[in-house]
């Protein structure tokens, strides 16, 4: 009975809320870009091969962290056809961007019997790969109903979102016993799926794929035409805020404006994590009295492009390689309760790394940066401030965290090894 009773509170839930959902897609674009898909109704037809693999990525993060994985099985699988799914508009466009060699990008559908029969009618998978954790009860049925193998890679269950799956185990008891197998981050995500749960005969730890994603090295002209298109001279400081959240770019340019004091020449790029929140931020920099630029504007108008204190980073899928630039990095996400996002991008460049308290989407990473001293954890807007300035004061120390954040990576990297040598053995794969 549990599963009838989802879909009629699902059904419920769609009736009461329908007029706040048809407002909100009249008025954000956003929630527009790929509804139709979502609902069923206009499935792009896929390119290539039918039986493909089918890879789901929630949103940026995910997207950028399935790149190894995906990597991995072109290399030794080439003619599998792969396609992707995200949820959110930025991630497909990023996964657009950035995944190669797939054969196609879709959005999710929502989680309606009818909507999720017609998708896998269509894409027809032979099987389906969520990065972290992605539990959709009806798809989940629905693909074990069609004996298609179903595996979470790389998941993870927060300390913070465990309680409210555990208070629905007797539901969730059902939805993942439809799992084939969960490759899970950690040993504490492993006890937590099994006590929410899942079949221990069914969970293993793989580790975090994340620790995989190696950005390709920029080439030593791309690097140039970085640093050229952003006006940032030879030498000159540069101080990082990436994936940053409403309430933290006040913070940023708050610790910003004391760093200049000591250090005048510092140029702050400013990377909100959301593209819907360029223009507030941008409102927020023309009332700080800095001088600052967006990113887009440094092609389109030259003459804007000296002597700014600020840049805004208004691209998507660029910043990964911006960070090859910075002198000291900070990721948002983790002054305000968010729960931190991706830690790991600058260290493949060696860049020292600066976080807040908020940390618990990436607690695991988060506690092996700062016990091996390979990353900086800061309370408030003095601390960071303090330990900016005393980074930026010390080459020598910034080399030091930076080279063990590298080393970090190295020794941590496997994951997509082990879950994909998982995911051959229950498709019969062989090399």
């Amino acid at each position: 009975m549990l599963y009838p009773l989802y879909n009629i509170l699902l059904l419920i839930l769609t009736v009461v809320l329908a007029p706040v959902a048809c407002l909100v897609l009249l008025v954000h674009r956003k929630y527009r870009v790929g509804f139709l898909e979502k609902c069923g109704i206009k499935i792009p037809l896929l390119r290539g091969a039918s039986r493909p693999l089918w890879i789901h990525a929630v949103s940026v993060g995910e997207v950028m962290a399935a790149v190894p994985l995906i990597r991995e099985i072109k290399q030794r699988h080439p003619t599998l056809p792969i396609i992707v799914s995200t949820i959110t508009a930025t991630g497909n466009t990023t996964a657009q961007r950035n995944l190669k060699g797939i054969d196609q990008v879709l959005f999710f559908p929502f989680d309606y019997n009818f909507i999720v029969r017609r998708y896998l009618s269509r894409i027809q998978p032979c099987a389906f790969v969520a990065l972290e954790t992605e539990i959709w009860p009806n798809f989940l049925r629905e693909l074990n109903r069609q004996k298609i193998p179903a595996l979470i890679v790389s998941g993870r269950i927060s300390l913070r979102s465990f309680p409210r799956y555990y208070r629905c185990r007797f539901f969730f008891q059902q939805v993942l016993k439809h799992l084939t197998w969960c490759c899970m981050q950690t040993r504490e995500d492993a006890d937590r799926i099994i006590r929410i749960g899942a079949d221990p005969r069914r969970v293993s730890v793989t580790g975090n794929v994340k620790f995989d994603h190696q950005i390709p090295p920029i080439s030593e002209q791309e690097h140039e035409r970085l640093r050229t298109e952003l006006r940032i001279c030879e030498g000159q400081l540069v101080f990082i805020a990436g994936s940053t959240h409403r309430g933290e770019e006040e913070i940023i340019l708050e610790v910003f404006a004391a760093v200049k004091k000591r250090f005048p020449d510092t140029v702050l790029i400013l990377a909100p994590r959301h593209p819907e929140r360029f223009d507030e931020v941008a409102a927020l920099l023309r009332q700080s009295g800095l001088r600052w630029v967006k990113r887009t504007m440094l092609t389109t108008a030259p003459s804007q492009n000296t002597g700014n204190d600020v840049i805004l980073l208004d691209t998507i899928g660029e910043l990964s390689k911006i960070y090859s630039l910075g002198t000291v990095i900070f990721i948002g996400g983790s002054l305000v309760p968010v729960g931190g996002h991706n830690v790991l991008e600058p260290g493949v460049f060696k860049k020292p790394v600066l976080f807040g308290p908020h940390m618990g989407n990436f607690s695991e990473i988060a506690s092996i940066l700062t016990s091996r001293h390979a990353a900086c954890q800061v309370g408030d807007a003095e601390d960071c401030i303090r330990q900016v300035i005393k980074l930026l004061e010390n080459s020598e120390l910034r080399t030091q965290i930076g080279d063990a954040a590298f080393r970090v990576i190295e020794e941590n990297t496997g994951a997509v090894t082990k879950s994909l040598a998982m995911l051959e053995a229950i498709l019969g794969l062989h090399d």
